[in-house]
């Protein structure tokens, strides 16, 4: 046997090199086919250099194998492993990155769904047992709702609730706030009720004034939508940032592309790849337009995830802009924590101190505090300045003065500056990293907590892209133009069946300089010269914000007839200006009613008529048409002060005429008195 090895040795060890440099040759050829986003030329000759590089390595090993030479022999096998080794190392870098990037934008996803049962806080229910002894409410309108009526229809027909105990609602939020004025014991309402309807609902500190004693969690498997077309990233190109929060627990470890986006932060960026040019135009979550998977009828864009997922948001933004979405990626927030401390921090000027939930939004001892100034913030700060807009009763009470005395500066709009100061950050961060372990760790990272419907062939194309960027800039600082776009409007409260909810319309000035100015950076619109500057060496330059403009206010909404005590001659000729089909109920009034006057409208009062359509665009109208004559009163006959009876009652004793006289008589004496 030992003589067998002596003299075979030489031949095991070239096979096990010849299969390994094989192996290893064809693992990065493999990984290298993947990125086809990478020009065909460069892959294809990279290819042809590693089969060539290892077919010289054997072909040394097996000329200094037969001639004895033990030393190079063995040098140059060791040159194979280590050579054989790269190329593994490569190729499973390749394809791990690959992978990771692949995961973003898979084709399919389970979308989780969780609606509960919620009590008031001060209720001694804890689970669904509790609530089949008492009044259940639910809402019955909105059948699109997955989770707010069919999940919660499930929940009650799979636990034996007794329908006879069931209470229908026309919307959510009149719901929790019976629940919390204690008006029902229980609500069956989305898992998230919190953030979903928290705000709208007026009630403050909600979490704290309710609790959950029953969940059910459901997945159903969807098409994630791909782009109609597959655009190069050599042409200038749209892409729609949506940051999505996970609020429940199957949600916690759910993949992003599980989540339903909220539309609570949205960013709509355009690229000019030649230009380099970048426009970032931050949505509030509270714009008014036309939601797409709600017949187009105006609400705000954050209630368009809830009522139809991605592509609700998508469509109902482009159809806003007219500008198609070329591609858009969804952003977990949990993402922003991991990644922010993964890089070290993130340097951002906090312009006030405040205080804010965590990433599960939670309070107490879980509170974020922030304090002012210039500083590196973790990922849990970070997140906090990217979520924070307003101070709430709730942050006053609990974290004092130092962290709520500026509440009048913050708002949706200096969420959406912050949001961007977060991802400038980011990016600075980025071209600090110096090794394949850290793009890895951020790869993992960003791979369940990212989705995009960018497909993966196109996403290497971000190599071209790159590579042409760094030839034109003279530095990375250099690299890109950010022009950033402001949408202004107005407040405006606006009835949605039962509730009047704050909303903000759009200026049209406003809109029309956004639009314009990203379809400029797109090339489907000409630039305008500017033709007059004026510049003064002692102020500092500031660029002008586009679509930061006022304008006037362009809702028409229904009137409050009743209360402006308006006449049906009135309303006839509004409805006539308002091309509102009119229906008219005479009633008769109380004496002393106003004739004509309105008493009642079917249509309520901030309604949008835009919003209306078809039947919906008739009005009842209940005035007076008439009004009661008063009822005669008899007159009352006069009484005897001295006998109480009435003139024409007769006494028993004396004559009637001479008691007549001395009545009379007395009646001249105290006149005369008088």
């Amino acid at each position: 046997m030992k003589r067998f090895f002596k003299k075979k040795w030489k031949n095991m060890l070239l096979m096990i090199l010849m299969v390994f440099l094989l192996f290893s040759t064809l693992y990065l050829t493999f990984a290298v086919i993947l990125y086809k986003g990478i020009e065909t030329k460069i892959r294809l000759v990279g290819c042809l250099t590693l089969f060539v590089a290892s077919f010289l390595l054997l072909t040394l090993l097996v000329k200094f194998k037969k001639k004895l030479k033990v030393t190079v022999f063995l040098i140059l096998s060791l040159i194979s492993i280590g050579y054989g080794s790269g190329l593994s190392y490569g190729a499973y870098a390749l394809t791990r990155v690959y992978s990771a990037i692949d995961k973003m934008s898979s084709e399919e996803a389970e979308e989780v769904y969780s609606t509960s049962i919620i009590v008031k806080k001060e209720s001694t229910a804890k689970d669904i047992e509790d609530a089949k002894k008492g009044k259940v409410g639910m809402v019955n309108t909105d059948k699109d709702d997955y989770e707010l009526y069919s999940l919660a229809n499930l929940i009650i027909d799979k636990n034996g609730i007794d329908r006879k105990n069931v209470l229908y609602y026309e919307d959510a939020i009149t719901l929790i706030k019976d629940v919390v004025d204690g008006k029902i014991g229980f609500a069956v309402v989305p898992t998230n009720y919190v953030a979903r309807y928290g705000e709208d609902s007026g009630i403050d500190d909600l979490e704290n004034k309710t609790k959950i004693i029953y969940t059910k969690e459901d997945k159903q498997k969807v098409k994630l939508e791909e782009p109609v077309e597959k655009k190069s990233l050599n042409e200038p190109f749209t892409v729609l940032i949506m940051g999505v929060a996970p609020e429940t627990k199957a949600q916690m470890t759910a993949p992003v592309k599980n989540l339903r986006a909220q539309g609570d932060a949205l960013i709509l960026a355009t690229f000019n790849p030649t230009t380099t040019n970048v426009t970032i135009l931050s949505i509030p979550r509270d714009t008014y337009m036309p939601i797409s998977c709600n017949n187009n009828k105006s609400r705000k864009i954050t209630d368009a995830g809830g009522l139809g997922g991605d592509s609700c948001i998508r469509n109902s933004i482009q159809n806003f802009f007219d500008i198609k979405i070329d591609y858009y990626i969804k952003v977990n927030f949990a993402a922003v924590v991991k990644l922010v401390d993964k890089l070290g921090g993130v340097e951002v000027d906090v312009p006030y101190a405040f205080c804010e939930q965590n990433s599960m939004r939670k309070w107490g001892k879980n509170t974020v505090f922030v304090k002012a100034g210039k500083q590196t913030l973790n990922g849990e700060q970070a997140l906090a300045f990217a979520r924070h807009r307003k101070v709430t009763q709730y942050m006053v009470n609990y974290c004092g003065k130092t962290y709520t005395q500026h509440g009048s500066y913050w708002n949706d709009f200096v969420r959406g500056q912050n949001q961007q100061a977060i991802i400038k950050g980011l990016l600075k961060k980025f071209k600090d990293i110096d090794s394949f372990s850290q793009v890895m760790d951020i790869l993992d990272i960003l791979g369940d907590n990212i989705y995009t419907n960018f497909p993966t062939d196109n996403l290497s194309e971000l190599y071209k892209m790159g590579k042409n960027i760094l030839k034109k800039s003279a530095s990375a600082d250099e690299a890109f133009n950010m022009q950033r776009l402001k949408l202004t409007g107005y407040n405006a409260m606006i009835r949605f069946g039962n509730l009047i909810l704050y909303n903000y319309p759009i200026y049209e000035s406003s809109k029309t300089a956004v639009i314009q100015a990203m379809k400029q950076n797109l090339g489907l619109a000409s630039l305008t010269p500017i033709k007059t500057f004026n510049f003064n060496i002692k102020n500092t330059y500031t660029e002008p914000v586009i679509g930061n403009t006022t304008g006037s206010k362009t809702l028409n909404l229904m009137p409050d007839f009743v209360s402006d005590k308006r006449t049906i001659d009135y309303v006839r000729s509004w409805a006539s200006a308002n091309n509102i089909t009119l229906v008219e109920n005479s009633i008769e009034g109380s004496y002393g009613s106003v004739l004509g006057r309105v008493t009642k409208q079917s249509i309520g009062e901030r309604t949008d008529l835009d919003n209306l359509k078809g039947s919906e665009r008739t009005l009842t109208i209940t005035y007076i048409g008439s009004v009661k004559e008063p009822t005669p009163v008899e007159p009352e006959t006069p009484t005897d002060p001295d006998t109480g009876s009435t003139s024409d009652e007769e006494t028993d004793t004396g004559d009637s005429n001479s008691n007549a006289a001395s009545n009379s008589n007395s009646q001249v004496a105290e006149s005369d008195g008088n």
